[in-house]
């Protein structure tokens, strides 16, 4: 299953929730699957609250048309490196320890263009064809692979987790992804699923 490429993505007209969005869709696909998960790229850590705060409209704008694309799916995290949000494939395969090869496959997009990008992201496993939970590894590990064709690009993850989530648990996995993933963790991001609240 190869990802589509860009020209066969529909450009919508942009979106008026307080400022311009530009916002694309994979309609082919994204009538065979059900996106999972929703992905932040952005231009810089200094944009990073912008980015959320900017995410948290365009999630409140959806549900308030009834439009569930961005608001059904788990927040991952967000991915600060600027050539990412102008240059954001299609899709990422990454070969698992499993040898399961899984396709992150960008249904939708819609993004402040040259700061921000939301990403739906469907992630399934080519052998089986069934859907795949994402972690953070599994993001980290496509991303930093996306890059490796560009020595000079050095990308920031800040992983997401539900605003209720114990301060412990946090410092826990955040600990863990900094031993597996040395300066290439930023602070958390944390989200209200209910009300699409992002916060720093």
């Amino acid at each position: 299953m190869k990802p589509k490429q860009s020209e066969n993505l529909a450009v919508s007209s942009p979106k008026r929730i307080g400022m311009d969005y530009s916002m694309r869709t994979n309609e082919e696909e994204a009538r065979d699957g059900k996106a999972t998960s929703l992905l932040l790229f952005v231009r810089a850590a200094d944009d990073l609250a912008r980015a959320c705060r900017d995410a948290e409209e365009l999630f409140a704008s959806r549900r308030h048309h009834r439009d569930g694309s961005f608001t059904n799916g788990r927040v991952l995290g967000a991915w600060i490196d600027e050539h990412a949000v102008t240059e954001l494939p299609q899709g990422l395969t990454l070969r698992l320890p499993s040898n399961q090869t899984i396709l992150l496959a960008v249904r939708e997009t819609s993004a402040l263009w040259g700061i921000w990008t939301v990403a739906l992201i469907e992630s399934v496993c080519l052998e089986t064809r069934a859907g795949m939970e994402l972690s953070h590894d599994i993001v980290l590990d496509a991303l930093i692979a996306l890059e490796q064709s560009d020595d000079g690009r050095v990308g920031r993850y800040s992983p997401a987790f539900v605003r209720d989530t114990p301060r412990k648990q946090v410092g826990a996995e955040i600990k863990r992804l900094n031993t597996h993933y040395p300066f290439r963790i930023a602070w958390p991001i944390y989200y209200d699923s209910a009300g699409g609240r992002l916060s720093l």
